[in-house]
């Protein structure tokens, strides 16, 4: 493997970011008081890829290519696993920045909308692991990506999945897959946010497991943050140790908007 360290994300090695949104009806209930789960969400990816593709451009105001995006939505109309974009980026399972920069469908507060809220349905978590997969697969083994920062999977969800299988054995299974897949500078980086409707003490980037249920489930998917997120995570004022896992479970607001800027992040 080579040394992460020395990495420099470019046009040339750009980084694969993928965001998996749970839109299952449970999304509908609220996040704070005037706000649901899945408007949330959906602001907060906004946010977080506009926020991305503001650090690429250059000096002569050209956006760059460094990053390649992906927002898979699963649950919806018909339990479905696609892409969540609208208008002309819908149907597109990766999009370059560029291309997320020209196709915005609107604009809200200063902040231009690709991705809609939607809560419908069930949580197929395993099939979007799955086509999580068949895009980072596909990714790595075109042109020279074996040699760019390995892909970045973001999974955003308040629940358990309705088709993880007998004690979640298809998901676990599925998502092992997905850790197997490695660029030459490592493994894919697996992180979830774990949007709870329990009351109780936020947990944010534990290196331990929760006793709690689910939580314990989307910690053992979780992979560990890379020194660089370490880093970035302590200097936002989080008190994060070497070892820990991208996760987070009832976190607030602010702690969501945190977490999307470590993980999509990652240099």
């Amino acid at each position: 493997m080579y040394n992460l360290e020395t990495l420099q994300i470019s046009s040339t090695f750009p980084c694969l970011v993928i965001y998996l949104l749970d839109q299952s009806g449970s999304m509908e209930d609220p996040f704070s008081p005037n706000i649901s789960k899945a408007q949330k969400v959906a602001d907060a990816i906004n946010e977080i890829i506009f926020e991305t593709g503001l650090k690429c451009f250059d000096s002569n105001g050209n956006v760059k290519n460094r990053f390649e995006i992906s927002v898979i939505g699963y649950g919806g109309r018909n339990s479905a696993v696609e892409p969540a974009w609208e208008g002309n980026l819908r149907g597109h399972w990766v999009v370059s920045i560029a291309d997320v920069f020209t196709n915005a469908i609107g604009e809200q507060n200063g902040i231009p909308i690709w991705i809609t809220p939607k809560a419908v349905s069930d949580t197929p978590m395993t099939r979007a692991f799955e086509n999580a997969y068949r895009v980072c697969e596909a990714w790595i083994n075109w042109g020279n990506h074996r040699d760019c920062h390995p892909p970045i999977i973001i999974n955003i969800t308040d629940g358990e999945a309705t088709d993880g299988g007998s004690f979640d054995s298809t998901l676990k299974k599925k998502v092992q897959q997905l850790k197997s897949l490695h660029t030459n500078y490592g493994g894919v980086n697996i992180f979830n946010i774990h949007i709870s409707g329990l009351s109780g003490d936020s947990i944010l980037f534990p290196n331990n497991s929760p006793i709690r249920g689910n939580a314990s489930l989307l910690f053992e998917l979780s992979t560990e943050l890379n020194p660089q997120m370490v880093a970035l995570a302590n200097r936002m004022g989080y008190n994060v140790q070497q070892g820990a896992r991208g996760y987070v479970f009832n976190g607030s607001p602010k702690h969501l908007m945190d977490f999307l800027n470590i993980g999509s992040n990652p240099l």
